[in-house]
């Protein structure tokens, strides 16, 4: 049966039951559409039918049968067939298919009507369905309706201008000549094509884009006529006169000042103006402001003008809308490459989004709490992100904890925090630690850490295994630093007063009841109350307050080997943690050897386990229940010894782990004007004299400093370098990002300064290519030492494949840091930062390995260097 009415056939359709039912009707009509098809040839029942193919076309049934079919009816001479074959083709077509060559006469005949309305169907469904052999064939009739006295029809043309563009750029000869007249156009229709024609203009072409710049005072004028006009009853949106053309000439202007400071000079007053009268309480002006904001960002715009911007994403940030939350959030991780300064006065602001309901808000808030952090703000940052951590998704703790563990490890400023700051982050998000990061604590501890050092470690980590042993990679550096540091557990502290303010442990120890294995050890202690910043957050374990001191034990030797023996059994804790735990215990032998009762306590514990079904389990009891039996003393102590610090390949942080927005900023540039500097307004400064200032400030710095320092508060000064050495030494924009310091170090003072810092010593001089170190230092890192190497190319050749590698003794730790490019021209520099960890203080020696390729043929050289001064150690 075929249903002869459109609405017959919606009526059937919807009163189907079931899916079955529906494809049942839609497989008969379309049968009975293809039959009338094949013999009706009447321009009426075509009509109906591909109405009714239309909406099986919209329930997502396959109608390819009609596409022919919609050729013939928009071929009709009535309006009517041709809207709905138009509308037909625009769907069923695109411009990947052969028969819209078919197409191409019947557009020109169209576009060629005497009547308005058949004109503007033909444009419209060229902007849908043009290919590029559509585009070159209609191309001079587009052009000529540019010209056409209706407001109506020049607005389609300009829309099909675009598509013709996007499809075949080298077409925008036409358009560009007319883009002033457009542009200029009184009608509101007409300018928003105009606007999108010459943006996709400019995006194609550079003569596009000279000639926008030179249109900036009409489009300009256009956006001031926007602002300045009173409410239009046609135009007005929530009291705002036009706001879709508004963001749409604010969009273009950014294509056109992008990368130029000309340009960018001319939109000053007007992206004030607009941030100056626009209405930020309703939705549609907070739409304009935001665009304002970016198009202040991404041009080489005024430094006051970047403030505003930023202060006004800051504003965003307290909207109740969720949306307007997540655009600003998105955008200042971006402009935080650029403005860290500005971005950093709303670090408040953006902490409260950490514990947004919306699981949108608070992803975006978390990535930029982590770029914000640097030197000067690490510890509230990390103190804030530590008391999310808890509460927070699980699809976004392996996220956290790895970022604040990179965190940590750039800008601590002790080791003691560091320390005090993993054990943190192991306590409260162990299960998603990686084992890199678990490593470098451990070997931090045990390399770097001095005694007093280590034995705060231990208490601490023995006090937070009582607490709870669920995390894994906290059982595991916990043990092990039980295990390893034992004897300074049970020992005086160096500080009275820290013994009387630490409690022997901090849940009142394990009892002989606890050798069962123990739920409590399984299962965190139950908090009582949730977070005390949110209740809308269900606490997940008993967290500790980042904000307060970690709790300390100081435990007996028995105590020890009841948790360790706890936690070997514990059916909760993986079977590697287990078997660590078991190896503690076999430590313990030697560093309480002159106590004979726990020496019996360990062997007792041991023996618990010879039976395991797990056979490595066993196999450890077994072998370390043989090592602690008598006739083995005399080589049990050498067994038993602390170990060295576990080596492994360190492999340095990515470059952007604190701000992944960084690799795909797009929107933003990072293109900043002469001496700029964001500034704050002085109160009763105006603009200008704001912009004065910032100026004369910023020009005592270099502006490839400040782009160094991406997330820095403030840039590094540069050093004060002969003229010679200060031409031929470049700055690396990112070798040192990772670091958090400048590349270039601060100029040394003459009060400060250690003799033999920041001057250059040359150590390679062959083949045109000339090698100098020059080690700075940092007040609050006196161990670390940064050795800036530069290779100068004074050769006639150019040098490539720059291979540079350097190993320091043991007693040192050595950090290589990407070169700034393998590639030297003659009579350039390349730049590479070393850094050396000599917590020895002894004198720096490196051995370095050279490879280098000079016209063609490869050169290698191993030499070794230590002629630095002793103050450099």
């Amino acid at each position: 049966m075929s249903f002869f009415r459109l609405k017959d056939l919606i009526r059937a359709v919807r009163v189907c039951k079931t899916a079955a039912d529906e494809r049942g009707v839609i497989q008969r009509e379309s049968a009975a559409i293809r039959t009338s098809f094949k013999e009706v040839d009447s321009q009426d029942a075509r009509y109906v039918n591909i109405q009714k193919l239309l909406y099986i076309y919209l329930l997502g049934y396959p109608v390819q049968f009609g596409q022919l079919e919609c050729l013939k009816l928009v071929a009709s001479p009535k309006f009517s067939d041709k809207r709905v074959g138009y509308l037909g083709v625009s769907l069923l077509l695109d411009e990947k298919q052969d028969i819209l060559t078919l197409l191409t006469n019947s557009l020109k005949t169209d576009m060629n009507s005497t009547d308005d309305y058949i004109v503007g169907l033909a444009l419209g469904t060229l902007s849908n369905v043009a290919s590029s052999e559509v585009a070159y064939d209609l191309v001079d009739e587009v052009e000529r309706l540019l010209d056409s006295p209706r407001s109506y029809l020049r607005k389609k043309a300009t829309l099909a201008g675009v598509r013709i563009i996007r499809r075949e750029p080298e077409l925008f000869t036409p358009f560009l000549h007319r883009a002033k007249s457009l542009l200029g156009d009184k009608h509101h229709g007409v300018q928003m094509g105009a606007v999108a024609l010459m943006a996709e203009m400019c995006n194609h072409t550079q003569e596009a884009l000279d000639e926008g710049r030179r249109l900036v005072p009409v489009i300009v004028g256009q956006l001031r006529a926007l602002l300045g006009s009173g409410s239009s009853p046609e135009h007005d949106v929530g009291g705002i006169s036009n706001p879709f053309l508004q963001v749409a000439i604010l969009r273009l202007l950014r294509v056109i000042a992008r990368g130029s400071q000309q340009a960018a000079d001319e939109l000053n007053d007007v992206l004030t103006l607009v941030a100056a009268q626009t209405d930020s309480t309703k939705n549609v002006g907070t739409a304009i402001l935001y665009e304002c904001a970016v198009t202040a960002l991404a041009i080489p715009s005024e430094p006051a003008l970047r403030v505003m911007a930023i202060n006004m994403l800051g504003k965003f940030l307290a909207n109740r809308d969720n949306n307007v939350r997540y655009v600003a959030l998105a955008t200042l991780s971006a402009a935080v490459i650029t403005e860290a300064p500005s971005v950093q006065r709303h670090r408040a602001t953006v902490i409260q989004c950490l514990r947004d309901n919306d699981i949108s808000i608070r992803r975006r808030a978390l990535d930029l709490s982590f770029a914000l952090i640097n030197e000067n703000n690490v510890k509230p940052i990390v103190t804030e992100i530590l008391r999310v951590l808890p509460y927070a998704d699980l699809e976004f703790k392996p996220s956290m904890v790895y970022r604040l563990s990179a965190a940590i490890t750039l800008f601590g400023d002790s080791l003691e925090w560091r320390i005090d700051n993993m054990l943190r982050v192991l306590s409260l998000g162990g299960k998603h630690v990686n084992a890199r990061d678990m490593f470098k604590f451990i070997r931090l501890v045990a390399l770097e850490a001095d005694e007093n050092l280590q034995r705060r470690a231990a208490r601490i980590g023995f006090a937070l295994l009582e607490r709870d042993v669920s995390q894994e990679k906290m059982v595991v550096a916990g043990t092990w630093l039980v295990g390893e540091y034992a004897d300074l557990l049970v020992a005086r502290s160096n500080n009275p007063a820290a013994i009387a303010t630490s409690p022997k442990s901090p849940v009142g120890g394990l009892d002989d009841d606890d050798l069962d294995i123990l739920g409590a050890l399984g299962k965190p202690l139950a908090k009582k109350d949730a977070s005390p910043d949110s209740s809308d957050f269900a606490p997940v374990l008993a967290a500790l307050d980042p904000s307060e001191e970690l709790p300390q034990a100081i435990p007996e030797p028995a105590d020890i080997v009841r948790l360790l023996s706890a936690i070997a059994g514990s059916p909760v804790v993986s079977s590697n943690s287990r078997h660590i735990a078991l190896t503690a215990l076999a430590k313990l032998s030697g560093r309480f050897a002159d106590s004979p009762a726990t020496v019996a306590s360990i062997r007792t514990a041991l023996s618990k386990h010879t039976q395991s079904m797990d056979v490595e389990t066993q196999s450890r009891a077994a072998e370390f229940g043989k090592l602690l039996s008598q006739e083995l003393d005399a080589v049990r102590a050498g067994v038993v010894d602390r170990m060295p610090a576990p080596e492994y390949t360190d492999v340095p942080y990515e470059e952007y782990v604190l701000n992944p927005t960084a690799m795909r900023m797009k929107a933003l540039t990072i293109i900043k004007r002469p001496a700029m500097q964001p500034v704050d307004f002085v109160e009763g400064e105006s603009a200008a004299e704001a912009a004065a200032r910032a100026a004369a400030e910023a020009s005592k710095q270099s502006v490839v400093s400040d782009l160094l320092n991406l997330m820095d508060e403030a840039p590094a000064a540069v050093p004060t370098l002969s003229p010679a050495t200060a031409a031929a030494k470049p700055v690396d924009a990112l070798a040192d990002l990772l670091g958090g310091v400048a590349l270039s170090p601060a100029s040394p003072s003459a009060n400060t300064a250690a003799e033999g810092l920041d001057t250059e010593y040359e150590v390679y001089n062959s083949r045109g290519l000339r090698i100098t170190l020059m080690p700075s230092k940092k007040a609050k890192m006196p161990t670390i030492v940064d050795l800036l190497a530069t290779f100068y190319n004074e050769g006639e050749m150019a040098v490539s494949d720059l291979n540079f590698l350097v190993a320091v003794p043991k007693s040192q730790k050595l950090q290589i840091q990407p070169p700034s490019g393998q590639h030297i021209s003659v009579g350039a520099t390349v730049t590479q930062l070393v850094r050396v960890s000599n917590p020895t203080k002894t004198a720096i020696r490196l051995r370095i390995k050279l490879g280098f390729t000079v016209d063609g043929q490869a050169q290698e050289s191993m030499f070794e260097y230590s002629g630095f001064p002793a103050s450099v150690a």
